[in-house]
């Protein structure tokens, strides 16, 4: 395969040999781009000697059923792409201004095939113009972009197909929850389009802003929205009743083990494995408590009562861990000498947290240590 690199003819035996290191930032970028233009022309070649290696069935000489399985035999490719890469082979053929495209390298195979199933779907409505127009955003945008024109041309020439399949999309949603053997929750599914959107809109509400110093990625900080939103529906109180009664978190805890107690067992959360000591002390410190006695004797009190929680919101005003600036609404109330060890639930005891910060201090074994004018200074374990 012979490439022009500024005036002059090089192969690939000549690209592998050469020291990169020893060439300008700017001619690699150069040729990073004209890499790609040519990877393209080359996928543009493979399709076409894929038209005719399909339409004589050429795989039949080696023993395959299909194409699609002698691709995924012979060049180790998956599934999905030996599909595709038939499908685009059929049809390329008829789409002379794609194929055009393609094989300048002006666009990438994900393009083409973008178009190629547009031009299935759209069936006999489809048009040299509708082509054209494709191709044209193909060379300046990459394929997601451009899988945006497609649905608009497909709403423009066939609007009932169009409904049709954001109807099927509709019937294909689904949400799979399930407990993995070390503890974790999985999550997986999928959602249309309006119930995505309506997701993302609320998650991206919810996300805290990216720290430098947590160094936080969007997935855990994703991960701390969906929580954040699902602990908000539980803590409103507006979510239908089950069993006779609000959903709420469930932790059942021997009060050895919310002490720390040498040999005390694990505390239990409903729906989920045991957890340690520290996740129930954290759980403990802002929640309702049902003591159970002996026979049918049990006890019910909020650890921090609603008018003690609003003076505490009033004074605090959110997050006391350093340069935190959650809000009042996305804390907790935390015990600086827990009350299971003795300390007293009252505002002297008491200071907010958000969620990620509480965490740290329980589990994550920070302190939180006074520095004048009742400033708080985090600690690390």
């Amino acid at each position: 395969m012979a490439q022009r690199w500024g005036g002059g003819t090089c192969n690939l035996e000549d690209l592998e040999s050469e020291d990169v290191s020893e060439l300008p930032i700017g001619v690699v970028g150069d040729e990073i781009e004209e890499l790609f233009r040519q990877r393209n022309r080359v996928d543009a070649q493979i399709q076409r000697r894929l038209h005719r290696f399909d339409e004589e069935r050429g795989f039949s000489d080696d023993g395959a059923l299909t194409t699609r399985a002698w691709l995924r035999w012979k060049c180790r490719i998956s599934a999905s792409e030996a599909s595709d890469r038939v499908e685009v082979a059929r049809r390329l053929a008829n789409l002379e201004i794609t194929e055009a495209a393609f094989a300048e390298g002006a666009i990438t195979f994900r393009h083409a095939a973008l178009i190629a199933r547009t031009s299935r779907e759209v069936g006999d409505k489809w048009e040299t113009e509708a082509e054209q127009i494709l191709v044209t955003a193909a060379k300046e945008v990459d394929p997601f972009r451009l899988s945006y024109a497609t649905e608009h041309l497909k709403h423009c020439l066939v609007p009932d197909g169009s409904l049709a399949d954001a109807n099927r999309n509709h019937d294909r949603r689904q949400l799979y929850l399930s407990q993995t053997m070390d503890g974790m929750f999985r999550i997986d599914g999928q959602l249309d389009a309006e119930g995505g959107a309506v997701l993302k809109t609320a998650l991206d509400a919810l996300m805290p802003p990216p720290s430098m110093r947590d160094g936080l990625g969007a997935g855990p900080r994703r991960a701390d929205a969906l929580v954040e939103m699902a602990r908000r529906q539980l803590d409103a109180g507006t979510l239908p009743q089950k069993a006779g009664q609000k959903p709420h978190l469930l932790l059942s805890a021997d009060i050895k083990t919310l002490a720390k107690a040498p040999g005390s067992p694990a505390a239990e959360l409903e729906w989920s494995q045991p957890v340690p000591a520290e996740t129930a002390r954290r759980i403990a410190c802002d929640c309702c408590v049902t003591e159970l006695g002996p026979g049918d004797e049990h006890r019910v009190g909020r650890v921090v009562p609603g008018w003690m929680r609003r003076q505490l919101s009033v004074r605090d005003k959110g997050c006391r861990w350093g340069r935190c600036d959650m809000p009042a609404a996305w804390t907790d109330a935390h015990h600086i000498q827990h009350w299971a060890d003795g300390g007293a639930t009252q505002l002297s005891n008491l200071i907010l947290l958000c969620r990620r910060h509480h965490r740290k201090v329980h589990e994550g074994g920070w302190k939180l240590m006074a520095r004048g004018d009742e400033v708080l200074q985090a600690v690390p374990p």
